[in-house]
């Protein structure tokens, strides 16, 4: 009698309910062809289990004698591991050879898939069984499942990944209420999202997916980290729940994430708590110690671990062997590399699942984030006082690099602290950040930090802290706030200033008072204020405050038509970024410069000082700053007559802005892309654009007269009735839609030369690379980075349909005149 060809467990409706994956199984078909032992790892969850078996079935015609499958969860001991291989295979023992022997000999002739699921209880015996396998059996492949590899010299290792996610959207200000919709375009692009749906439509017939509720689905599939199992279960809610009531109830995903007793899943995944309670158990005493500690971390570097985790049954020269081992149980992943560090994290539902242990210990856990909280005020006080010392750019940048990756993190120890009562350190944290806020225009997410700071039981702070995180607040309320409110904080934090004789909060509490008498119109207000702030600067060092003064100087110089001394002025704090290496506070001051040299009309200078700023800004990946200096420039080019050259900025600071999640700057885009389209004699796309500008400002309560001004120029040229019905064109599309639709600008029928087309910029790098010159040399000779002249070089490309530097041959003498 001859045993069937396979016994894999796969239902009649499976092949159809499986979701995703497409390129995994490609891929590790390939991978079969050619490694004879591969096995699927991952965290509990992840779907290796049914990964494999969908696998086995694409691969099986390749196996003249089937597949066999070997569930192993029921598997602790070496014989029951043992054992289990040999019923599936249904080898016979006898007394004269081992459970082993009877394996090998039953495979020995075979050209069969062997399936070994679930092998983490039996690592060891697995590992030993395989190895006599691939040495014995040459035409069996081994497909293994495992939370951990076996550790087999033939080991191929397949770390399963979570399927794919929507990336958070930002065109809406981050901390609205609703979660941003997905696209619909963009909904079967994402494996995680598709198999949400395809369960909640298998859960409620009716269920369909909306522009309304398609956001707080991608979120669900985020928060669940892709994780296949969780969003199975999620999506059976919808039974009960709203995908609203889904979300807002993750935060106990381990009471909401139970399966609706089918009985199509195994008992260990039948809960999302069973599934991590599964993998805990396999842990050693001091791996479950070190995890449960790790909870404590968004992300984390071998450093923090050492410095947070050790001692009490985890010592600091296990820590690393310690990391080997959780990654290989798929509990640590790596994050990312900063700068030559790794740095690791836990996905969200393991680390709530290990902060609850953490939790249970009680003063354990005090102790840990205690630990952590020395940890960060100490590298974040170091981290600012290295920022106002001359240090090289690239170190700068790699500080930024640092900060940006563990900002998540300080937002974290402070809620701690404060819960704790250790307000003074909460506020060392926000008065350590101030740099990393600055430059990175993160106001509003500092601003509400160190609100709830300042809140905090305000007479047990100590007053030199208060005052200069009044002072802090006053500063990164100034772009968010009513004139009223943030002149209330900096007087509060002027008069708290003097009475303690706190210099650098003094002279920062009367920056911002200069800069919003300067705003109000308040000229000689706005000069007596500057000048009282450079005498508190003289005694401390503060280039954020003087560099704030010196800008209100400048910009009441202009306005007195004293243009020299307004560019003076620009220049000395120029000097003062490049002496600290600060290319940031350099950068601004050429925004500036360039602006003046613009109202001269002295276009040439303008550009060059304008392409410089924005070349550093986009290195440093400012949003906000590199929108509003490519705005500059697009306009610069509109102002100069060469409409066409004004389209690459003004795309840029739409899709800068768009990226930026701050509406108002958005807004700002529009209405300069408005401008291109009144210039390219495109009135009513002028109109359609503003439409939106004026609901985008309107809902922030941000009013412009440029709304005003671009809406009467659209009126004068095709008349109140067009004008209105464009106004209202675009208004009510989402906001990706009116983005994409403001970058298809319309074509333009011209004689001119394709080169036309280049900005006076790339025509210079153009020439540059003509003659022969690399990026590096190009770079040099124009003072930009490399980086900078690589992506003129690639915007060159595109723009003249050219794929190497030899077609640009001839350039200088084909291009137009002038």
């Amino acid at each position: 009698m001859s045993h069937p060809r396979h016994n894999l467990p796969l239902s009649a409706g499976e092949f159809i309910r499986f979701v995703g994956r497409e390129r995994d199984i490609v891929d590790l078909g390939r991978l079969l062809g050619t490694a004879r032992l591969v096995t699927l790892t991952g965290t509990g969850g992840i779907g290796k289990t049914r990964l494999a078996l969908h696998l086995a079935e694409r691969v099986l015609r390749r196996f003249p004698d089937g597949a066999r499958f070997v569930d192993l969860s029921e598997a602790s001991t070496h014989e029951q591991a043992l054992r289990a291989v040999a019923v599936s295979l249904q080898a016979v023992e006898d007394g004269a050879r081992t459970m082993t022997d009877a394996i090998i000999t039953s495979l020995r002739t075979q050209n069969l898939l062997l399936l070994l699921d679930t092998c983490e209880h039996a690592v060891g015996p697995m590992a030993e069984l395989c190895q006599a396998i691939l040495r014995d059996c040459p035409r069996v492949r081994i497909l293994a499942t495992s939370r951990q590899p076996l550790h087999v010299p033939e080991e191929s290792i397949w770390r399963v990944p979570p399927l794919s996610l929507p990336s958070r959207p930002t065109p809406t200000d981050p901390y609205a209420d609703d979660p941003a919709p997905i696209p619909r375009r963009d909904t079967q692009r994402y494996e995680s999202v598709r198999l949400f749906v395809t369960r909640a439509h298998a859960a409620r017939a009716g269920f369909e997916m909306t522009r309304e509720n398609s956001g707080y689905v991608a979120e669900i599939c985020r928060m669940l980290d892709g994780m296949p199992l969780a969003i199975e279960l999620a999506a059976a809610r919808v039974r009960v729940l709203s995908v609203q009531q889904i979300l807002r109830r993750l935060d106990d995903r381990f009471q909401l994430l139970t399966s609706d007793g089918s009985g199509d899943l195994p008992p260990r995944q039948r809960t999302l708590r069973a599934v991590l309670e599964w993998s805990h158990g396999l842990l050693t005493e001091s791996e479950r110690l070190l995890l449960h500690r790790l909870s404590v971390f968004t992300t984390w570097n071998l450093e923090a671990a050492e410095e947070v985790c050790s001692g009490e049954g985890v010592a600091s020269a296990d820590i690393l062997p310690l990391h080997f081992s959780l990654l290989d149980k798929s509990l640590v992943v790596i994050d990312a590399e900063i700068d030559g560090t790794a740095h690791y994290r836990l996905t969200e539902t393991v680390r709530a699942y290990a902060a609850e242990h953490l939790a249970a210990q009680g003063r354990e856990e005090h102790e840990r984030w205690s630990r952590y909280l020395r940890f960060c005020v100490a590298q974040l006080e170091t981290a600012a006082k290295r920022s106002l010392t001359n240090l090289e750019w690239s170190e700068r940048l790699s500080l930024l690099r640092l900060l940006d990756h563990h900002r998540d993190n300080y937002g974290r120890v402070v809620d701690w602290a404060l819960g704790a009562g250790r307000v003074a350190e909460a506020l060392r944290v926000c008065l350590a950040l101030r740099p990393y806020w600055m430059v990175r225009d993160l106001a509003s997410e500092g601003s509400r930090l160190l609100e709830r700071v300042l809140a905090a039981s305000p007479d047990d702070q100590p007053p030199s802290l208060r005052t200069r995180a009044l002072a802090l607040q006053a500063e990164l309320r100034l772009d968010i706030d009513t004139a009223q409110r943030t002149t209330t904080l900096a007087l509060s934090a002027l008069e708290a200033a003097r009475a303690c004789r706190e210099a650098g909060a003094a002279a920062s509490a009367l920056a911002t008072l200069a800069a919003l008498a300067l705003r109000t119109g308040a000229a000689e207000e706005a000069r007596a204020h500057a000048e009282r702030a450079q005498e508190w600067i003289a005694d401390v060092h503060d280039p954020i405050a003087e560099g704030s003064v010196r800008g209100v100087l400048a910009q009441l110089a202009r306005r007195a038509g004293r243009t020299d001394e307004a560019v003076a002025h620009l220049e000395h704090s120029m000097a003062m970024g490049e002496e600290l290496g600060d290319r940031w506070g350099s950068a601004r001051c050429l925004h500036g410069l360039g602006s003046i040299a613009a109202e001269q009309r002295d276009f040439a200078r303008a550009r060059a000082r304008f392409a410089e700023a924005l070349s550093i800004f986009e290195e440093l990946d400012a949003a906000p700053a590199t929108a509003r200096c490519a705005r500059a420039l697009g306009r610069l080019h509109l102002a100069e007559g060469e409409v066409m050259a004004a389209r690459e900025p003004l795309a840029t600071c739409l899709r800068v802005s768009f990226t930026s999640g701050q509406r108002v700057a958005v807004a700002r885009a529009l209405e300069a892309l408005a401008e291109l389209a009144l210039a390219e004699e495109e009135a009513e796309r002028a109109a359609a654009l503003t439409g939106v500008a004026s609901d985008l400002r309107t809902s922030l309560n941000r009013p412009s007269g440029e709304t005003v001004r671009l809406r009467s120029a659209v009126e004068r040229r095709v008349g109140s009735a067009r004008a209105a019905e464009a106004w209202n064109a675009w208004r009510s599309l989402p906001l990706e839609q009116v983005r994409d639709r403001a970058l298809a600008f319309p074509q333009v029928v011209t004689e001119q030369s394709p080169y036309a087309a280049l900005t006076p910029r790339e025509r210079e790098i153009a020439e540059l690379a003509e003659h022969g010159l690399s990026n590096r040399e190009i770079a040099d000779r124009l003072t930009i980075s490399q980086a900078t002249a690589a992506r003129h070089i690639a915007n060159i490309f595109r723009k003249l349909s050219i794929s190497s530097r030899t077609q640009l041959t001839g350039w200088s003498a084909s291009r137009d005149p002038g």
